[in-house]
């Protein structure tokens, strides 16, 4: 389509579908810019920080809702946080969860199992303790070994 000028010319008009691509993809653009930390052209830095610090923890708490057994994991906001920055969302908090945890290690991919209900058991470290964790139904135990020492009589 081409609109005509006062004197004649003819100039390109976007159809309002290319103009809608546009402007995603713009969007697109500063939202990743954002979600790894970076300022996008244009924007302020300091209202930069602030804005990607409430996505992570948006992010963070969309991960936490789908597997709460990340409680468990020392200091993983921070560590999902750094994790986020450099992997952009694919999917659905679910598919964050799984991806984020298959770093930390398989023993915590099988702990996200057995909360997502798709494995009975997992042997894992929590705490620098070994755990079993035994899912029945949607009753969760987390079996750790005892010492017990006797005292002498």
């Amino acid at each position: 389509m081409a609109a005509t000028g006062a004197i004649g010319h003819t100039a390109p008009v976007d159809s309002p579908g290319a103009v809608r691509d546009q402007l995603a993809a713009r969007q697109r653009e500063v939202l990743d810019d954002l979600l790894a930390g970076r300022t996008p052209p244009g924007f302020d830095a300091a209202g930069t920080t602030a804005t990607t610090r409430v996505l992570h923890h948006k992010r963070s708490s969309a991960a936490h809702h789908a597997a709460p057994e990340l409680d468990l994991l020392p200091d993983w906001r921070a560590r999902f946080h750094a994790w986020a920055g450099q992997h952009p969302q694919q999917g659905c908090a679910h598919d964050d969860v799984r991806a984020f945890l298959a770093t930390i290690g398989a023993g915590w991919v099988r702990l996200h199992e057995v909360y997502d209900g798709r494995r009975r058991l997992a042997l894992t470290r929590i705490d620098g303790r070994r755990v079993l964790t035994v899912g029945l139904g949607s009753q969760i135990w987390h079996l750790t070994r005892r010492t017990w020492k006797r005292s002498s009589t």
